[in-house]
Parts: structure tokens; C-alpha cells; sequence
């Protein structure tokens, strides 16, 4: 019986028998994918997430397995499973709605920052085309209701579809196009930094491969996929010392979403004060210069004002914030998100501070691990934290010895379940489930890399130099 055993261990292990059972799972997967683009749709979380879950695991199954494939191998199967999606409306966002629409209006020769949609609604004729007002529709009320939220170099993007076409489809089929060749550009600059850390390049295929980065970026059109391309792009010429260029892209990855400027006090470790002085003036006048092509005083406000409606207001997917409030709404009777917002925000502003003036930097991995806790600090503490934002926790973490990334971006997608019902709703349950198995996962982590990574501060260079002996 248990030559048997053995034998059929080895049985499985064949070549032959590998080869049978990593066909069966691309192509069990190329259906999921087939599945979750056209099959089913926004309010079937119940058959959404249990095909994710098959998806995940294949997924992470064929990466676990990564020694019987080659570099070409993952690239050719991550662009197949993108392909797959590309004549797939985005199911689980309606974001590109409001894409095409400022793209349109800038066709017209309106700035998308001056009005709100609802206010649009008042001028005479705007709405009797039957494109805008499958647009205005399908965007969805907070849309309707706010300022253009994306940045100047973001509209020239959806620019692009809104001239070309306009017919929603075709519209969203060259987003698709733009968004696969964005993941490209991701995948070789993460091969440049995976080999210039002297990591395995297959440690980027936890990115590339994975089905939350897939149906976020291909699937549903968001354009984080755009700002993580030029972003990656800015920390490799960083870690190349070219400070000139990097900063050049720096901008355009803060001119795609301005998330990317929290991570910026961090670099000074690498460049020095001077050079520090330098990069953000370089990057704050690419900044400025490409702002000159929508932007003046009075739309600067509209924008930021919808920014801090979706990060002061609104409140989706919350981790802490959710703990504090609740604890609020005991003591006070009501949501405290006004005045607990805004002390979230500093304490997020004073820990990130203190990665970048007092963490130690003895190799280039110690930066991309400051920007990993940078980015789980600020999502940890946020008021909203969409699916897809959780991309730049996952980016970094493929760089590092942490995976926590690559879970969060499994349990994340419990959030679609407020979505099942035409009234928006979240589901505590699923909300407990994602952050306490996120937690122990986390902690776990960081009692693992305890002293390397969480107390890696230079307080022992001040010590010693407190308590240096006097001749």
C-alpha cells in the first residue's frame, strides 16, 4: 500500500501528468474568466465571488508552480486572459461612464471641471443626444451629483474613445486597449526592478497573474493600471539614480490619480535634501504644466472638492475608520467621519513622515517596503477604500518578502457584496471576514520580519549618540 502511495506521487508528479493538469486549469480559468465578463452580472455576488475563489486558486496554483514555466509562458497567458475580456462591458464599475463623458465634453469643447453633471442637465439641447444620455445615466447619482474627480493628463486619455467613437462599446474596447498596453509597460519595468533587486522575475506574475489585477484593469477600466505603469517607471529610474527622468514620470503618474504624492517624502532617503529640493521641483512644474491644459483657481477647487468628497464623505470598505465610528456613533449619537476624517488624515501624514526621516535605508528594497507600509497605512486608516485601490499595497508587496498583499487582493472583492441589492448596502459579516483574516495575516507577517522590517529605525544612531562618553 504504500509503494502504492509513493508510486502514484511520482505518477503525478510526471511531466505528462503536469503538463495534462496545467491545461485543465488555463483552460478551466479562461472560462471563469469568459464567466465573470459576460456571463454574469453586478447584483450576483453569490456566483461572482465563488468563481473568483476558483479563479484565485488556479491562479495561485499555477504560480506556485512557476519553475515549469518560462518568463514567455505567464506573459503570453496573462495577455490571453486579458484578451478574453475585451469585448466585456465592465460588470462590477460603472466608472467608465463618467470616463467617456468627461471625454466627450472636452470633444465639445467644455472643461469637465466646470460643471457637474446635474448641472449640465440645464442647458438647453445637452441631453437630447441619445450617446450623452446613456452616459449621464449609466454613471450613477454620486457622479451625477460631484466635479470631475481625474486629473488633466487622465482626460487626455479618455479623450482618446470620445474622439473616436461614439458608441459606448467601441469606447470601452480602446480603454481595454489602453489598459493591456498599460499592464505590458507594468510588467517589464517590474522585470527591470525584480532583477534590479536580484529577485526572481516570476515573483511579478503575483501581479500580473493575478485575477483581482485582471478584472480590475482589463475587466472593469480603471485607470490605476495607467498610474502604476508611470509610477514603477519613476522608482526604477530612481533606483537607477536618473532623478531627472524619474521625476518626469513621477508627475505624470500624480497627473493619472494623486494618490502616488504620499510616497514622495520617502525618496529622500535615496536622493539626499538636495536632490530631494530638486525632484519636486521638477515634478511640481511637469505637474503644473500639464494642469495649464484644463486647469485654473476655480476648477483646481471643483476637482479637490470632489476628491475630498470621496475620501471626506463617503464611506465604503472602511477598516479602522469603520472600528472608530462605530465607537462614535456610541458616544455621540451620530457619524463622526468630519471630525474623524481629518484626524485620520494627519496621523496618516505623521506616519509616513517617520518611514521617511527615521527608517533605515541600507538597500533599494528598503524603499519599496517603505512604500508598501506607506500605502497600507493610508488605506488601513481611509474612509473609502474601493477593490482597485488596493493594487498599489499589491504592487509593492511583489518586491518584498510580504504577502499579505496578495491576500488582501483576494478577501478585497467581498466588498462587492453592497452591491447585491439595488439599494446600495454593506454586509458586516463580509466586512469582519475581510479584515480580520487580512489582520492575522498581517500580524503574522510582521512578528516574522519583526525586527528587520517594523523597528528597522535609525532611534539607535540618536541613542548612541546621546549617550557617547565624554573625555
Amino acid at each position: 500500500m504504500q509503494n502504492f502511495t509513493v508510486e502514484s506521487m511520482n505518477s503525478f508528479k510526471s511531466p505528462l501528468k503536469y503538463r495534462v493538469l496545467a491545461l485543465l486549469a488555463i483552460l478551466a480559468s479562461g472560462g471563469l474568466y469568459y464567466y465573470q465578463g459576460y456571463v454574469l452580472t453586478r447584483n450576483q455576488f453569490e456566483g461572482f465571488f465563488a468563481s473568483y475563489l476558483l479563479l484565485f486558486g488556479l491562479f495561485y496554483w499555477l504560480w506556485l508552480n512557476r519553475q515549469n514555466f518560462s518568463f514567455n509562458h505567464f506573459l503570453v497567458l496573462a495577455v490571453a486572459f486579458r484578451l478574453i475580456l475585451l469585448f466585456a462591458l465592465p460588470v462590477l464599475s460603472n466608472d467608465f461612464f463618467r470616463f467617456i463623458w468627461d471625454g466627450e465634453l472636452v470633444t465639445h469643447g467644455i472643461s469637465p471641471y466646470a460643471h457637474k453633471p446635474d448641472d449640465l442637465i440645464s442647458f438647453g439641447g445637452f441631453l437630447d443626444e441619445d450617446h450623452m444620455r446613456k452616459l449621464y445615466h449609466g454613471m450613477g447619482e454620486l457622479s451625477q451629483q460631484s466635479y470631475t474627480c481625474y486629473p488633466p493628463l487622465n482626460q487626455l486619455f479618455f479623450v482618446i474613445p470620445a474622439g473616436l467613437s461614439d458608441y459606448i462599446p467601441t469606447q470601452v474596447l480602446i480603454f481595454k486597449i489602453l489598459m493591456i498596453a498599460a499592464d505590458l509597460g507594468i510588467i517589464l519595468v517590474a522585470k527591470k526592478i525584480a532583477q534590479h533587486l536580484n529577485l526572481n522575475v516570476h515573483q511579478i506574475w503575483l501581479f500580473a497573474m493575478n485575477p483581482f489585477i485582471i478584472l480590475e484593469f482589463s475587466g472593469n477600466i480603471h485607470f490605476e493600471g495607467v498610474m502604476i505603469f508611470f509610477l514603477l517607471s519613476a522608482v526604477y529610474l530612481l533606483l537607477k539614480n536618473q532623478w531627472l527622468f524619474s521625476s518626469v514620470f513621477f508627475a505624470f503618474a500624480v497627473q493619472i490619480k494623486l494618490i502616488p504624492l504620499i510616497i514622495l517624502p520617502l525618496f529622500i532617503k535615496k536622493l539626499g535634501l538636495r536632490k530631494m529640493i530638486a525632484y519636486t521641483a521638477v515634478s511640481a512644474i511637469v505637474i503644473l504644466l500639464i494642469g495649464k491644459l484644463f486647469l485654473n483657481e476655480l476648477f483646481l477647487a471643483n476637482m479637490l472638492d470632489s476628491v475630498d468628497q470621496y475620501f471626506g464623505r463617503f464611506e465604503f470598505n472602511a477598516g479602522i475608520f469603520y472600528v472608530i465610528r462605530e465607537i462614535g456613533f456610541w458616544i455621540t449619537g451620530y457619524d463622526t467621519i468630519q471630525t474623524v476624517g481629518p484626524l485620520l488624515t494627519r496621523i496618516i501624514l505623521i506616519s509616513i513622515l517617520m518611514l521617511a526621516l527615521f527608517r533605515k535605508y541600507r538597500t533599494d528594497q528598503d524603499l519599496l517596503i517603505s512604500c508598501l507600509f506607506a500605502f497600507v497605512i493610508f488605506y488601513g486608516l481611509s474612509t473609502t477604500v474601493h477593490p482597485w485601490y488596493i493594487s498599489m499595497v499589491l504592487i509593492f508587496s511583489i518586491f518584498t518578502q510580504y504577502r499579505f498583499g496578495v491576500v488582501w487582493s483576494f478577501l478585497v472583492m467581498l466588498s462587492y457584496s453592497a452591491y447585491t441589492t439595488p439599494v446600495f448596502a454593506e454586509n458586516t459579516y463580509y466586512l469582519l471576514a475581510e479584515y480580520l483574516m487580512l489582520a492575522l495575516v498581517l500580524m503574522y507577517e510582521l512578528k516574522k520580519h519583526f525586527r528587520t522590517d517594523l523597528l528597522d529605525f535609525q532611534f539607535d544612531k540618536i541613542w548612541a549618540k546621546k549617550n557617547e562618553p565624554h573625555g
